[in-house]
């Protein structure tokens, strides 16, 4: 009897955990999901503040550079900056979050 009851429960937790593996998968957010974040290398403690990579709150040429192509070339990502009042030309870098979402970072 405790065998067959030890045997459901196992059964029982496995399906479960494959329903919330299944579902997990359903979580990430469309490509289209865009996050702003304003920066201001002026202020010492940004990074700090906002958690932020010092490498995008004082980002390098090339950083920009990248950022801005990827603004000019993907239209989806273009539309988004714009519609949330973005000035593309004070985009700084971009990054991908762990859900597939970005993180554009604004200056």
């Amino acid at each position: 009897m405790n065998k067959a009851f030890a045997l459901a429960v196992l059964m029982s937790a496995a399906t479960v955990g494959t329903a919330y593996a299944r579902d997990m998968g359903m979580t990430a957010k469309p490509a289209g999901d865009v996050a702003i974040v304003f920066t201001n290398p002026e202020l010492d403690d940004s990074a700090k503040r906002l958690d932020v990579p010092d490498s995008f709150i004082h980002p390098d040429q090339a950083t920009i550079q990248k950022a801005q192509n990827e603004v000019k070339t993907d239209r989806a990502l273009r539309a988004d900056l714009l519609s949330q009042n973005v000035e593309l030309n004070n985009v700084v870098a971009i990054d991908t979050a762990a859900d597939g979402s970005r993180i554009v970072y604004v200056r």
